[in-house]
């Protein structure tokens, strides 16, 4: 989905901030009032809705990062696969997000058995907001760093991350 992407960062910044944040619930984020509003109200149609996982801010990141990867609508497989949780999950989290307006449904011009998703300018609104603002942040932090220095930090942090999903791989093989 053109237009996604709302940084001009490196591509090694970006892969970071994408592992970073699939990694988030082993970090504690302050986070600006207007996302945290954003967070109550999803909090708040989660549970009226009953609709388990959906619960922050960082849904919007992780889905709209999927959507920024791929052009144009993706299947529900597509989707499962890429944000590594099963498809009941996926399709948990895209009626969540239908129903309020973030995404949207669409047939399969070839098949008429497979439904293609794909964010809504809503969608991709909050997804940029968000985005610009986690980028923002990461960005403002390495800018006390040397260029040369930023590549050491990249290189180490990315060891960490290595061993943080690689202890969680032995977790769930366990």
């Amino acid at each position: 989905m053109p237009g996604l992407r709302p940084s001009k960062s490196s591509p090694d910044v970006v892969k970071l901030l994408q592992r970073i944040v699939r990694l988030r619930s082993r970090f504690k984020v302050t986070v600006p009032e207007n996302i945290n509003a954003l967070k109550q109200q999803i909090r708040a149609s989660a549970l009226s809705a009953n609709a388990a996982g959906i619960n922050d801010a960082g849904l919007f990141y992780n889905v709209g990062e999927v959507f920024a990867r791929n052009a144009g609508p993706i299947s529900m497989g597509e989707l499962s696969r890429d944000l590594e949780v099963p498809l009941s999950t996926a399709t948990r989290t895209m009626d969540w997000m239908v129903n309020n307006g973030y995404a949207q449904r669409l047939p399969d011009p070839n098949d008429r058995r497979v439904v293609r998703v794909e964010l809504t300018d809503t969608g991709i609104q909050t997804y940029q907001v968000i985005s610009s603002f986690i980028l923002g942040r990461v960005e403002q932090a390495l800018s006390q760093l040397t260029p040369e220095e930023q590549v050491v930090l990249t290189g180490l942090l990315n060891k960490v991350l290595d061993a943080l999903e690689d202890g969680e791989q032995t977790r769930s093989h366990a």
